[in-house]
């Protein structure tokens, strides 16, 4: 049971991220937020489990904009999914060199 709560908070804090990357270029109303995260989350996991792309590209967008065509304009769909995956890239590509540097420099791993 605990790590699935685990991964629904994973999935929830990068819904967050993505909601925070719509308010960017967007405004968004209080009633948008939930169909916002909901349509993230399923687009996310389907971009997770089909076989074939990479990181889901092109499965994502194409789910994401399906799913918020009703709520958000096809650009700033895009948009917001370009920003955030442009955000968290970099914050892997972060996390994987300090864990790099921990390695190297500290003699274990962060």
């Amino acid at each position: 049971l605990f790590p699935i709560l685990g991964e629904v908070f994973f999935v929830f804090l990068r819904g967050v991220g993505f909601l925070f990357c719509v308010m960017v270029l967007a405004s968004v109303n209080l009633t948008q937020v939930p169909l916002i995260l909901s349509a993230f989350s399923f687009a996310w996991l389907l971009g997770l489990v089909v076989p074939g792309a990479p990181g889901g590209i092109g499965i994502f967008e194409a789910t994401a904009i399906a799913l918020l065509d009703s709520q958000l304009p096809p650009a700033i769909v895009l948009g917001s999914v370009a920003l955030y995956r442009l955000i968290s890239t970099l914050a892997e590509a972060v996390g994987a060199g300090a864990a790099w540097l921990g390695d190297r420099y500290l003699g274990r791993s962060v």
